[in-house]
């Protein structure tokens, strides 16, 4: 098959290792990751990337992303048909299991995610570099007191960390990535007096080379016809289509 995918920046890695091992022909089209902090600028900037895909060039169009805010709700395309996860974010796809994941946080709730790809291009609360990607991010300067402010307000309701990565990423990028999420856990357990645990989640690729080998269950993914929309169940807290 010939597959187009429009993903989000923060799977970037575990994306592009998941295209490696699949037999189809895959072209994918990164976003920047954030935008889920702006559903209708998500929606806006996926609608046009949706909108470019020519029709007679790919079979399916797989857009790699959740729910994030409802951004991605009323996307379509009118000749092919769009195929994305029922899940409402990124951490699930990064775990690779919605069950493991659901028992993680039923065992360990009030986890507030890390991976290598929102350390990589995102603020991360305790993170050295907090303010500099924060001004990247949003185009605003803020000082060291601000930066406080905000990363109280995003922790406030949390009781750990936790880092998930990919064994198949590599002992590299695993040892950056808990080192990072540690020294974010120092500075706000140290600084800002929170008493916050680490955790970690060893995911797998289980979900995402589903995506790209084309094995689209019920239970994880919804197919969306030409001409249709996506659309949301508030009641399931999953996508539908309209």
């Amino acid at each position: 098959m010939k597959l187009k995918i429009i993903s989000c920046n923060v799977m970037k890695r575990e994306l592009c290792y998941s295209i490696s091992r699949t037999s189809n022909r895959v072209d994918v089209e990164f976003l920047y990751q954030g935008l889920h902090e702006f559903p209708k600028k998500l929606n806006k900037i996926l609608g046009e990337a949706v909108a470019g895909v020519k029709r007679d060039e790919y079979d399916f169009l797989l857009i790699n992303y959740g729910l994030c805010g409802k951004g991605t709700a009323g996307i379509g395309h009118p000749w092919l048909p769009i195929v994305i996860n029922k899940k409402q974010d990124c951490i699930p796809l990064l775990v690779g299991d919605y069950e493991l994941y659901m028992n993680y946080l039923k065992e360990k709730p009030a986890t507030f995610w890390y991976s290598y790809g929102w350390i990589e291009g995102f603020p991360m609360p305790g993170g050295s570099d907090y303010v500099q990607k924060y001004s990247e991010f949003y185009n605003m300067k803020i000082t060291e007191k601000q930066r406080e402010t905000i990363e109280r307000m995003l922790i406030v309701n949390y009781q750990r960390l936790t880092f998930v990565y990919w064994e198949e990423l590599g002992e590299k990028i695993y040892r950056l990535g808990r080192e990072y999420t540690l020294k974010c856990l120092d500075y706000l357990n140290n600084h800002l007096g929170f008493n916050l645990e680490y955790g970690e989640l060893k995911g797998k690729p289980d979900l995402l080379q589903k995506l790209v080998n084309g094995e689209w269950d019920d239970a994880n993914f919804v197919i969306v016809p030409p001409g249709k929309k996506l659309g949301y169940d508030p009641l399931e807290n999953q996508f539908t289509v309209e």
